[in-house]
């Protein structure tokens, strides 16, 4: 388990930067602040599920060849373990909103509950309030519902080239809805085949880590994290700033900041780092916020509506800095998403050792 200190410090560092891109970024005047790519945590979140679950899958592909279970079995645990971490904070939060009738909540209800709002802002190209970060949690949950059966269906001598042709296909997906629907960004940003690569490159990592570990340890080291961050960050510059190349930042500018995760991913997940990117890592703070990501993503982008109609006047509170707001945004949701994981998600989350691997 020691791995996973590590991983949920880079949990901390991607909700954080969401956090940041969503809520700081669009109206500051700092330029490194208001032109880094904070959004792209999101990307650092998908190569750390598709890590993480397939190892988890690639463990119970083993079993199942050892003849120690089933794929139905195999199937059932994953899926409860599955419902039993993601939907009841997820479902609780949405019928809550409806009740309330929060902005756009019955509007798009159908598409909430079914975990497809990627799909209706791909056809519609809108943004949908603040369920607009919900994209990316449909993505999680399409991946979470075939990947599985791939996964235990292919021949395991098999699975690296399906990883590889499932990264080429979506990076053709990308180029496609780049290509021949221009006007619809969305499409290209939130469409579930196009986010396959960084999902299938953390499960590429999983692979390496389990049937070739010798390789692993010895190529994903630090430094070449490091490196690799670096080197993204100077083509990011001079492509997206200085060039403002549009195919770059259309269709090659995450797949870019997906292959510097997976270096952090790999590196995280035999806890390489050392010095202060071990102290960001795995520090109290940052390792509780990590456990609690989930709940601070879900919440965050209602917490400024939060603030001024509600919070503001509860409490006597009134403020036009930004600066201010900001903090005070950070701690509402680290507070709410802690109050959420304690009373809510975490005795929940104990059901799931019924159901054990």
């Amino acid at each position: 388990m020691n791995y996973r200190i590590q991983i949920d410090g880079l949990r901390f560092i991607a909700v954080c930067a969401v956090m940041i891109g969503h809520w700081m970024a669009w109206e500051a005047y700092n330029p490194i602040l208001k032109y880094t790519p904070w959004g792209h945590g999101v990307i650092l979140f998908f190569v750390i599920s598709g890590f993480l679950i397939t190892n988890i899958l690639l463990h119970q592909k083993q079993d199942i060849e050892d003849k120690k279970t089933t794929i139905g079995k195999s199937l059932k645990i994953f899926y409860i373990r599955r419902f039993f971490r993601i939907f009841p904070i997820y479902y609780l939060l949405i019928f809550f909103l409806f009740y309330i009738n929060y902005p756009k909540t019955r509007e798009i209800f159908p598409w909430l509950v079914t975990y497809t709002t990627n799909i209706y802002q791909g056809i519609t190209n809108e943004y949908i309030g603040n369920f607009n970060h919900f994209w990316s949690l449909a993505v999680e949950e399409q991946f979470y519902i075939f990947w599985p059966f791939l996964i235990f269906l292919i021949p395991r001598k098999h699975l690296m080239k399906f990883f590889v042709i499932t990264m080429i296909l979506s990076f053709a997906s990308r180029c496609f809805c780049y290509v021949y629907f221009p006007h619809k960004w969305m499409m290209g940003a939130y469409f579930t085949p196009n986010l396959m690569l960084p999902l299938a490159l953390g499960a590429v990592l999983a692979y390496v880590k389990k049937y070739n570990v010798v390789f692993f340890y010895n190529f994903f080291k630090p430094v070449y994290a490091y490196i690799a961050l670096a080197v993204y960050a100077v083509t990011f510059y001079y492509l997206n700033h200085v060039y403002k190349n549009g195919i770059f930042n259309g269709i090659f500018d995450e797949y870019l900041v997906a292959g510097v995760s997976a270096f952090f991913v790999a590196t995280a997940s035999i806890s390489g780092f050392s010095g202060p990117t071990n102290f960001i890592l795995t520090n109290k703070f940052s390792n509780y916020i990590g456990k609690i990501s989930y709940g601070v993503y879900l919440i965050h982008l209602f917490i400024p509506k939060y603030f001024f109609d509600v919070f503001t006047h509860t409490v006597d509170l009134y403020t036009t800095n930004k600066k201010t707001a900001w903090v005070c945004y950070f701690v509402l949701c680290f507070a709410g998403a802690a109050l959420s994981y304690t009373i809510i998600e975490k005795p929940i989350n104990l059901l799931k050792n019924r159901f054990k691997y």
